[in-house]
């Protein structure tokens, strides 16, 4: 069936770029919020009876099955975006995580109803992994295909900037919130950032229903070379392209959330330093982040995707040594010194370069589902990253040597699936039967 025309013009990219990134940021805003918070909080709330050790391990273990449903997640929704369109699959995201974090945000403690309390959260962090699947690879694609030729590491980067400036939201609300007495923080202030999801969510609605559908997707339907299950064919005939996307994506992930979720704990038990500085460390890091994220991807569109992807995850494993050297020495610039390094010259490098190479190995017909089920695959790795740290550093196996190790090979996987990839990225995109080509 051919799809309804629609009106684009010259700042389509633009609005595209903007509704990714907007869209991104409100719903990892509402993913970090619950990280922030199983750091900081839910261990004591809803885990009561527990050791401060067993209580942050099990609420870490909640933020990781946040992940295992993720894959799930990018697989429907992936479907929906190559079948339907990526705008309505955007919009779905967003409507199932704003609802979930909501409901978390007036979920009974421990106290009140007992073991359900945990149960329930399980629940809605379900609720919230499988919403969330679809977001990164389906608002790559959407902000890639509207890009102009020669542009598109700089505009897809945004869809990978807008996460990072979700973290700066939903850390510095908690920054914000942990200046109140602690009873007041414990008994109802850690409610009011999921409760604030009402909002934002909102807000990204209103942008995302104000962009149309991209014209390469478009063409694809009018041709009528949809296929029927997409994620079907990326497996049959993408296999090792997929993995390599997972593998890619591992490494950024886990270490990304070493720094931003797990050290929010681990610095304050084991080093202490103060939460409030080390919230507000990670808000400030995170705020290089998101800005250097575009250029990075704007200049992969000068010098290539290779380069920045391979010296980058390499840059990630071996800074995430520097990283540990500098919690230990509890000292606030250093700190922020180490993070900014970890985050801006790896993994900021990293993510502004992947979400163009990674549209770029798929044709239009699966690129949705085959980049969302990639993306999240390896995205398992970094939510199961956090209790990964706490069981390691919590079994006195040397201290965070083994955690960093595990980075470390992590990394190397990285690397060598981007030269897996590159053989395949080389020939340039190949489009949709009878659909035009979107060149590489």
């Amino acid at each position: 069936m051919a799809s309804t025309p629609t009106s684009h013009s010259a700042t389509t990219p633009v609005r595209a770029a903007i509704a990714s990134f907007v869209g991104g940021m409100l719903e990892y805003y509402d993913f970090f919020v619950y990280g922030t918070a199983a750091a900081l909080v839910l261990n004591k709330l809803f885990f009561t009876g527990l050791s401060p050790a067993l209580g942050t391990v099990a609420a870490f273990a909640t933020f990781a099955v946040g992940y295992v449903v993720r894959p799930l997640g990018g697989i429907v929704f992936g479907h929906v975006a190559d079948r339907i369109g990526r705008k309505r699959s955007l919009v779905a995201t967003l409507l199932v995580m704003g609802v979930s974090t909501v409901l978390i945000g007036v979920l009974p403690t421990y106290s009140a109803i007992g073991a359900a309390a945990p149960m329930l959260l399980l629940a809605l962090r379900l609720v919230q992994g499988f919403g969330l699947g679809g977001e990164l690879g389906v608002a790559s694609v959407f902000a890639v295909e509207h890009a102009p030729p020669g542009r598109r590491g700089f505009f897809g980067a945004f869809a990978y900037s807008g996460p990072f400036a979700g973290l700066v939201l939903s850390t510095g609300v908690f920054g914000l919130l942990s200046l109140m007495p602690a009873e007041s923080f414990a008994s109802w202030g850690w409610r009011i950032p999921f409760l604030f999801s009402i909002v934002v969510v909102a807000v990204a609605l209103v942008v995302r229903l104000g962009v149309p559908e991209p014209e390469v997707f478009r063409k694809t339907d009018d041709a009528g070379a949809k296929p029927r299950v997409p994620v079907v064919e990326a497996l049959r005939g993408h296999s090792k392209d997929v993995i390599a996307v997972a593998l890619i994506s591992a490494a950024p992930n886990t270490i990304f959330y070493i720094v931003t979720v797990f050290s929010l704990s681990y610095a304050t038990t084991a080093h202490g330093v103060p939460q409030t500085t080390m919230l507000g460390v990670v808000t400030l890091a995170a705020v290089f982040l998101f800005t250097a994220t575009p250029l990075w991807g704007g200049l992969s569109d000068r010098i290539g995707r290779k380069k920045p992807i391979i010296y980058g995850t390499i840059a990630e494993g071996i800074l995430l040594f520097v990283f540990f050297l500098g919690l230990e020495t509890s000292n606030t610039l250093v700190i922020f010194g180490v993070s900014v390094l970890v985050l801006g010259l790896g993994h900021a490098v990293v993510n502004g370069v992947v979400p163009a190479f990674f549209c770029e190995l798929f044709p239009t017909h699966i690129r949705a589902s085959a980049v969302s089920l990639g993306q999240q695959l390896g995205g398992v790795f970094g939510g199961f990253a956090p209790l990964v740290a706490a069981s390691l550093i919590g079994a006195n196996w040397g201290g965070w040597l083994p955690l960093a190790g595990y980075g470390v090979v992590l990394c190397a996987l990285g690397v060598s699936a981007t030269f897996v990839a590159l053989r395949r990225w080389d020939r340039s995109v190949v489009a949709a039967p009878t659909v035009t080509a979107v060149q590489g």
